[in-house]
């Protein structure tokens, strides 16, 4: 099966001029998340090899001279992506004021229809966005917030995400925008909350942009059927790419092809598994219900949009609720 190039775009972080010691974390931040972006790219290439027609060596090539600058290989999952980007955005928020991080949404195709959505946006827009993924829907630790309360954090991420739609972008752009948020907010409603105020989300990577809905995630299921193998061929790979060394990457893969084609050969009652399995996630996301605790509210204006949220708000602390709509408010109306 042939699958057409993916590129995993991400917005890198437009730090700001300022001292020293700030400048220092700034790229000690930067350099995590090149680490994070470098490594998405290597897993998507690597994923797809088993059905793309280059060679080994080529795909080889492709893999070592993202490594070029130095960056090492990090094959970060969902959940670890999640955590990374929240303790990022922690860090910074102590620190300088700054742009937002730019969360990887774990599911492909939506992050890819946000990226593109947002192609031209101000950095105002860009943080306002990203911010309220991070604040509004896909929240990693709520404390003592009742699963009313936490819902209702959904439903007002909802409302400023289409007050963005609505003020700052047009057409098909401004569509794609709330497609892919809408998505991602329904990510959030099914998102299970832990004893400790832990939220997780159970987010599928879904195919690759431009690939079929049969398009499996070939890495997943070798490391599920054969993880001893699948840990040994990862940390091959990690050394060769480490040292740059070509034909050990080259020799890593093709053991890796092996592996993966006698999966397919031999346990093709697996991949249609997890083909049906996407599915039936893809159809639960589908038929998701939105909360509605914020709704019909006057977004002609950012002014009379934080007034009637705050006159229609009868769930979330005043504490929460006067932070998120400060925060709101700054990225938007920032100048810098």
């Amino acid at each position: 099966m042939k699958v057409m190039a993916y590129t995993n775009a991400v917005n890198t972080v437009q730090g700001r001029h300022v001292q020293s010691k700030e400048e220092e974390f700034l790229s000690v931040a930067k350099k995590e998340q090149d680490a994070v972006t470098i490594g998405q790219e290597a897993r998507a290439l690597f994923d797809a090899q088993i059905q793309l027609q280059d060679a080994p060596e080529e795909i080889a090539q492709k893999i070592a001279s993202m490594f070029k600058d130095g960056g090492k290989l990090n094959f970060v999952g969902s959940e670890e992506q999640l955590a990374i980007r929240t303790e990022q955005q922690a860090r910074f928020d102590e620190a300088i004021e700054h742009n937002v991080l730019a969360s990887i949404i774990p599911h492909i195709q939506t992050n890819d229809k946000l990226v593109n959505s947002l192609k031209g946006a101000s950095q105002q827009v860009h943080d306002a966005t990203y911010s309220t993924i991070s604040k509004n829907f896909l929240v990693r630790n709520i404390g003592e917030m009742t699963e009313e309360q936490r819902q209702a954090m959904i439903s007002l991420g909802l409302e400023k995400a289409q007050f963005i739609a609505d003020n700052y972008l047009k057409g098909q752009q401004a569509k794609d925008y709330m497609e892919a948020m809408t998505t991602i907010a329904k990510f959030a409603v099914n998102g299970v909350k832990n004893d400790d105020g832990t939220v997780s989300y159970a987010i599928e990577k879904g195919p690759l942009v431009n690939a079929p809905d049969t398009y499996i995630h070939i890495d997943d299921l070798v490391k599920e059927v054969s993880p001893e193998k699948w840990q040994s061929v990862q940390a091959k790979l990690a050394v060769a790419t480490e040292k740059q060394d070509e034909q050990a990457i080259a020799e890593a893969f093709k053991e890796y092809q092996q592996l993966a084609q006698s999966i397919y050969t031999n346990r093709s009652h697996l991949v249609q598994q997890k083909i049906k399995d996407y599915s039936d996630w893809q159809q639960n996301i589908k038929n998701t219900v939105l909360p509605k605790y914020f709704s019909q509210l006057d977004k002609t204006s950012l002014s009379h949009l934080i007034d009637d949220i705050k006159t229609t708000n009868t769930w979330l602390s005043n504490e929460f609720l006067a932070k998120d709509l400060k925060d709101f408010q700054r990225y938007l109306t920032r100048t810098q």
